[in-house]
């Protein structure tokens, strides 16, 4: 199954969805989104090296991360932890993305949904205006998202 992505613009809403089944139980798969060795070994695009400085999932936990790109560019992050409901339901507001662009500033929601042998994943990543929206989508967000779930599968596998 391949990564779905789609785009959602209405005047409160700007979002990048991207929804995937993974053929893990959900909290196999939750555990993949914030245990930080495991992160390491998939999240962000294909080339991409992720260094975690710090991680603590908890409501109010911060998530540093650096996501350094094939080129030599670094892109760093800062989350914070919104909402954890283990292996349900993840909310962070997420700053970051290239020094000179924080393009990749947003709210992410992620939820796994248990399908029996699978687990459906969907990833919102809710940005405050359209412009926004559309700079993280010239920047790569959409094919970095599809990519981060490819990795993901490889994993999990």
């Amino acid at each position: 199954m391949t990564t779905e992505a789609r785009s959602n613009t209405t005047q409160d809403l700007h979002e990048l969805v991207f929804s995937r089944a993974f053929a893990a139980p959900p909290a196999t798969v939750f555990r993949a989104w914030t245990d930080p060795d495991q992160l390491v070994r998939w999240w962000g695009p294909r080339d991409f090296v992720l260094t975690i400085q710090a991680m603590e999932v908890k409501v109010g936990g911060i998530w540093e991360y650096v996501l350094h790109g094939p080129d030599g560019t670094d892109y760093p992050n800062r989350a914070i932890f919104e909402v954890v409901e283990p292996p349900r339901r993840l909310e962070f507001f997420n700053s970051g993305g290239h020094v000179s662009d924080r393009h990749l500033t947003c709210r992410m929601i992620v939820t796994f949904e248990d399908r029996k042998t699978q687990t459906l994943v969907t990833l919102r990543m809710q940005f405050e205006t359209e412009a926004a929206l559309e700079r993280a989508r010239s920047r790569g967000a959409e094919q970095g998202g599809r990519q981060s779930f490819e990795r993901l599968v490889e994993w999990l596998a």
